[in-house]
């Protein structure tokens, strides 16, 4: 039997799109990736951050979430 990936469609080219559509075709290796956004990547608020992160949250499954996201970035930056 022969597996074939699924084409995968991300809606929004900000910071969320433009990461789920990275990971989806780098990272999981994800053929034929589609951003969809009437507006250039990174363009509306995305590209106004302050390039920073914090992983003070409220409740305990936001500190996991953002956890596992400052783990994805230093290990992304150990590679690089």
């Amino acid at each position: 039997m022969v597996s074939r990936q699924a084409n995968a469609v991300v809606v929004g080219a900000g910071i969320a799109g433009v990461s789920a559509t990275f990971h989806l075709a780098a990272r999981q290796g994800v053929d034929d990736v589609v951003m969809v956004d009437p507006r250039p990547p990174l363009s509306l608020t995305s590209d106004k951050s302050t390039e920073c992160y914090r992983n003070w949250w409220p409740n305990e499954p936001m500190v996991g979430l953002m956890n596992r996201s400052i783990d994805l970035l230093e290990d992304m930056a150990e590679e690089s």
